[in-house]
């Protein structure tokens, strides 16, 4: 589904100069260039990626900021005019993993894996042309840990959730289904894009996706991941079902500590947002929303192009990467 960075960057260069007011955030960091993973660290520091300017930024509790690294590769005009940059990073057994997004160059569409201090190294390994990247990943959106070992990425180009050993070696995890909706023409189908991952408190992955166009409502969906017969993917039957829907674009899903589900959703009406040519996306907010056993609660309806959650030091936070900040929103 390579149109979802696109939809993302185009809409990032037409919204600057929005209006930022919001009810119920607090601000905590803002000026960046395209804010897109967020990911809270054991120890107490939440790690940011900022796509569009290439760096990690490490932000702790008295707000204080430390780039980690500075120095991803990023362009501003990708295979589809659009720029792409790191999407997500996490801190796993010791080691900072990030991924790099589509453009099909020289060190994109890949995995890099890092101490701090020392150069970050390719995982999958790389033609070192960059015109055709051996490794099957198309267009990576997040990335998780798992405790059975490697680590997950759910690619929004392939529509697929991969798994890549720490020595570098790519298998299928789960190949997400087509979504069936109802259009003026009869019954059509469209892609379930999967982009932010969650662990969920039953150990069971769970993935945000988002609709194909032309981005029916309500459609999109949370599915839910678990290896039952431990052959390494979730395959078999049963192992890939769809948990929750009623969801519009929905970019990410984090847990709170009583189990109820948070969903950010980059836009309550990516239609007209398409078909308004991206621009303004402020005026075709997303928001965040708690899904507690089928019913659908609004925590904040007017986000700028939310695309991550993480609930940090009890507290829930969201990036706007097109608004290029970071807020915390009250409960």
């Amino acid at each position: 589904m390579k149109i979802w960075y696109s939809v993302l960057f185009i809409a990032l260069m037409l919204s600057i100069g929005c209006d930022s007011s919001s009810t119920g955030l607090n601000l905590l960091i803002d000026g960046l260039a395209s804010p897109r993973g967020l990911s809270a660290l054991i120890d107490g520091r939440l790690l940011i990626s900022e796509g569009g300017a290439g760096r990690l930024i490490l932000l702790d509790k008295e707000n204080n900021q430390e780039v980690l690294y500075n120095g991803i590769p990023f362009v501003k005009k990708g295979t589809e005019g659009a720029p792409v940059g790191v999407s997500a990073a996490i801190y796993f057994e010791g080691i900072y993993y990030y991924i790099v997004g589509e453009a099909r160059a020289k060190e994109f569409r890949e995995v890099y894996s890092f101490k701090e201090g020392s150069i970050p190294r390719p995982l999958t390994g790389q033609d070192p042309i960059g015109l055709n990247p051996p490794n099957p990943i198309m267009n990576p959106y997040d990335i998780l840990g798992l405790n059975s070992g490697g680590l997950l990425i759910s690619d929004s180009g392939a529509n697929v959730i991969w798994h890549v050993s720490l020595s570098g070696e790519i298998k299928l995890y789960s190949e997400l289904e087509l979504v069936i909706y109802n259009s003026n023409d009869g019954t059509a189908e469209t892609q379930a894009v999967p982009t932010g991952m969650s662990f969920g408190p039953d150990g069971a992955v769970y993935v945000a996706t988002l609709t194909g166009a032309p981005f029916p409502n309500n459609r999109a969906q949370i599915i839910r991941l678990y290896d039952i017969n431990g052959d390494g993917d979730a395959m078999d039957e049963h192992e890939t079902t769809v948990y929750a829907t009623g969801f519009s674009a929905a970019t990410d899903v984090c847990f709170l500590s009583d189990g109820r589900m948070l969903v950010t959703e980059y836009s309550q009406d990516m239609k007209s947002l398409s078909d308004a040519g991206f621009r303004e996306s402020y005026r075709y907010p997303g928001r965040l929303v708690v899904w507690d056993n089928g019913n659908i609660k609004v925590l904040e309806n007017d986000l700028v192009s939310p695309t991550s959650v993480v609930v940090w030091d009890n507290r829930i936070y969201v990036s706007e990467e097109f608004a290029g900040r970071v807020r915390k929103i009250d409960q």
